[in-house]
């Protein structure tokens, strides 16, 4: 073919401006549209981890005013259910009420609480303790035996029921009388040792920001 023509020349520059738009193609529109295509990926995927980090925000913020009730609640639970034995606040619970009920300390003649346990005793073996945290209670037999007037007895015994340990009172003996107003009286009962729940005593950030896409 004779390149002189006009036809020749024609068909030549259209092969040219062909290759060279092939030439661009690879050289810059394709790698800017994967680069565009990845673009939008990362868009895609900044959007839904800030959804995600949106709800986690508004979970933490609804448990984060709520923390002082739970707190308050804790703290409440915890005098109903002490973390330890405690056998001196148990002592001094036990005669403040004797106190309040008129009897005093020497009228209680006799104050005697078991070790606490789960579940009770298997033959001579006692049963472990709960475990920190594990939010399970342990109870422990507790003996109180006093000596006064019924009245002073009826009011003990409301006293013991609103001590700010509990106390469930299972068995009341009571004997004497007669031709005097003393009454010897033995309660029995169960107190309950429950391990404190660790508090979310770390400070939570509540100004995290999402990510920009």
């Amino acid at each position: 073919m004779d390149l002189n023509t006009p036809t020749a020349s024609k068909a030549v520059g259209g092969l040219s401006l062909l290759a060279v738009a092939g030439l661009s193609w690879v050289l810059v529109l394709g790698p800017e549209t994967s680069t565009l295509a990845d673009t939008r990926l990362q868009i895609e995927s900044a959007r839904d981890q800030n959804q995600v980090l949106t709800a986690q925000l508004s979970t933490l913020k609804s448990q984060s005013e709520k923390l002082g009730e739970m707190r308050h609640k804790a703290r409440a639970l915890a005098k109903r259910f002490p973390p330890t034995a405690d056998q001196p606040g148990l002592f001094r619970e036990v005669t403040d009420a004797a106190v309040d009920a008129g009897i005093g300390p020497n009228g209680v003649t006799t104050l005697a609480p078991t070790a606490p346990v789960i579940g009770g005793t298997d033959g001579a073996v006692t049963a472990d303790p709960p475990a920190a945290g594990s939010g399970m209670l342990a109870s422990q037999t507790v003996s109180v035996s006093i000596t006064g007037t019924y009245e002073q007895t009826k009011q003990l015994l409301e006293n013991l029921e609103h001590m700010p340990r509990a106390y469930l009172i299972t068995s009341v003996t009571l004997g004497g009388g007669g031709d005097t107003d003393s009454y010897t009286t033995t309660i029995a009962g169960e107190m309950f040792v429950m391990p404190p729940i660790e508090p979310p005593d770390k400070t939570v950030n509540l100004s995290a920001t999402t990510t920009e896409p």
